[in-house]
């Protein structure tokens, strides 16, 4: 293991390669394709619920979505900058893109129940979004919701660790991200050998500190391409070559049934990491169409909603025919799931966008501001970005 991180870390040139895009000039800009990409996580996480009876192989991957959104969110919020306007506005602001949607979905699960274990404490730990924190909250009312709970951890965190990781050479950046995408199976490990399946399973997936290096990396990512940064051709072999083998293991034990979930997820983490640094810099190159289309992008900005409503979609037809929101058959999960995108329209359209202004000027009265920050960026740029998606299978 320690000489992977130090393969990677000689590999790197001693400061930013040559760009076309100057640093200065494509920080902080908005990355379309990334929204676009969203959709497809989005996506693959739905199916992987709706089509959960069939233990369908490449479907079942849609876990790793999770670790994607994880990833993405580091990426996002470190490349627009969210923090940089003070950790106060920062908070609010999350806060006011996370909280009204997951109310809102929290409402209607605790009408319409599709999870087990929905306590009144359980209630409380998902409002307050601390339910990741929790075995027997974490899949609880809407079981996907757990991963906000993550997010808000992760937010609490993100102005001390950009404060600190901006001052990170190129070298130790890329050190951080080949250190923590090995840190993070071995403490899987170190859990799958001490303690129980039960137990390991909801540290490895719902517990917040586990899913912590992810989103790390992301805000490596991030600070490296503000950098600058190129990989050298040996970087960029060695990248390659570990997205292909992992990705090649992954698939195949997802064939065979026969590993844990989060051995599958280590092996997808350099797919992922590969996939939106690629993404990132083809669109700042001006070579990114498909991914950054205005059909696509829309697509992105509503995957959230629909994110959060498909599980509940799901469970309200198994409800119907005497099944769970993962036992249905297969033909009923394309209208479901039709379903769900149309709930997400509106959710998004009448929920999640008004109550985000609202919350946002109450914020703004109480504290006697009259409008945005001078410095603050453009809301494109981060409210429309970032990703805020997980799920739980």
């Amino acid at each position: 293991m320690p000489s992977t991180v130090s393969t990677a870390a000689a590999a790197l040139p001693d400061g930013p390669s040559s760009s076309s895009n100057p640093p200065g000039e494509t920080a902080g800009r908005r990355l379309h394709s990334l929204t676009g990409l969203r959709f497809f996580a989005a996506v693959a996480v739905a199916l992987m619920h709706g089509l959960a009876l069939y233990r369908l192989p490449i479907i079942d991957l849609g876990f790793v979505g999770v670790s994607f959104f994880f990833v993405l969110s580091g990426f996002v919020l470190t490349w627009a900058g969210a923090a940089e306007n003070g950790a106060g506005v920062f908070l609010r602001n999350r806060i006011a893109k996370l909280f009204p949607l997951s109310a809102a979905t929290l409402a209607i699960a605790a009408l319409v129940p599709v999870a087990q274990n929905s306590s009144a404490v359980s209630f409380l730990q998902s409002l307050t979004l601390t339910q990741a924190w929790w075995p027997w909250a974490a899949s609880s009312f809407n079981p996907v919701a757990w991963s906000l709970s993550a997010e808000a951890f992760f937010y609490l965190l993100l102005p001390p660790f950009v404060a600190v990781m901006r001052r990170f050479s190129t070298r130790e950046l890329v050190g951080t991200v080949v250190f923590l995408a090995v840190l993070q199976p071995a403490l899987g490990l170190a859990c799958q050998l001490t303690l129980g399946v039960q137990v390991s399973h909801f540290i490895t997936y719902n517990l917040p500190l586990y899913r912590l290096p992810e989103f790390v990396i992301g805000v490596a990512l991030a600070l490296l391409l503000k950098a600058g940064y190129a990989p050298s051709n040996r970087t960029q072999l060695s990248a390659a070559a570990f997205t292909t083998a992992g990705a090649t293991l992954a698939f195949l034990a997802d064939f065979l049934h026969f590993v844990p979930w989060w051995i599958s997820q280590a092996l997808m983490l350099p797919a992922i990491i590969v996939l939106i640094w690629t993404a990132a810099r083809r669109e700042l190159a001006g070579s990114s169409r498909l991914l950054s289309s205005p059909a696509l992008v829309r697509l992105g900005e509503l995957s959230f909603a629909f994110y959060m409503v498909h599980y509940l979609v799901l469970g309200a037809f198994g409800i119907l025919v005497g099944r769970w929101a993962q036992g249905l058959p297969w033909w009923l999960v394309p209208p479901a799931l039709l379903c769900a995108a149309a709930l997400a329209w509106v959710a998004h359209r009448y929920i999640e966008k008004p109550c985000e202004r609202a919350v946002r000027d109450m914020f703004r009265i109480r504290t006697g501001q009259r409008g945005a920050p001078k410095n603050a960026l453009p809301a494109p740029a981060v409210e429309r970005v970032f990703p805020v998606l997980s799920e739980t299978p």
